[in-house]
């Protein structure tokens, strides 16, 4: 009466049931890949232009000055 059931008919509709769960979780994971490459890149263009767009840190040196017969000051 019940042709889900029957051994034949039930073993392909697990098959296909399992099938539908892989290609979903596949496309699920090709999705997120997508993303995070573009994410990458964004991040990869941002840093390339940091770097162009930000000069060299500057740098400050300490000199000891100080008038003959007096305590050098640092300045």
């Amino acid at each position: 009466m019940n042709t889900f059931l029957e051994a034949g008919v039930a073993m392909y509709i697990a098959l296909a049931v399992a099938l539908a769960v892989w290609i979903g979780l596949f496309i699920y994971l090709w999705r997120i890949d997508g993303v995070a490459r573009a994410l990458k890149q964004a991040l990869e263009r941002e840093t390339a232009r940091a770097k162009v767009e930000r000069p060299a840190t500057p740098r400050a040196t300490v000199t000891r000055v100080g008038a003959p017969g007096r305590e050098p000051v640092e300045k």
